[in-house]
């Protein structure tokens, strides 16, 4: 039997659900210069674009209808998942993360040297969610 190819797959999108979508977004797109994806743009959704991949934010009160998804039934503070932000400089981590600072977000950890390697910070955006800004060489 011949051997099946394995499938290209990439990542088109992450997305948040916000309660201030817009907010959100705009905290963002002010960190890290991202260019808006504006055919994209919705009532219900924004869009920037980092390489390949759409980072999405979506109005929470309306995207779990629309994609008919369970909405939470527990509230808590605990973090689910994080992004990474990819720079590529140790310099660029610190710049940014003045930036996302300034603009709202809480420090979780202080720019450091990972066991790996990278020069890291661990941010929470105004909603909570979490990302990193990494720079492994």
């Amino acid at each position: 039997m011949a051997a099946v190819p394995a499938p290209t797959v990439g990542l088109s999108f992450t997305s948040f659900f916000a309660t201030d979508m817009v907010g959100l977004f705009e905290y963002y797109r002010g960190v890290f210069g991202l260019p808006e994806v504006e055919e994209l743009r919705s009532e219900h959704f924004r869009g920037l674009q980092i390489g390949d991949t759409v980072i999405g934010f979506s109005r929470a009160e309306t995207a779990y209808d629309l994609l008919e998804l369970p909405r939470p039934t527990v509230a808590d503070n605990g973090v689910r998942t994080f992004i990474t932000f990819e720079t590529q400089t140790d310099d660029q981590v610190d710049a940014m993360l003045e930036v996302a600072i300034a603009a709202g977000g809480t420090l979780v950890q202080a720019p450091h040297r990972t066991y790996y390697g990278a020069w890291q910070a661990v941010v929470l955006d105004p909603e909570g969610n979490a990302f990193r800004i990494n720079h492994l060489p």
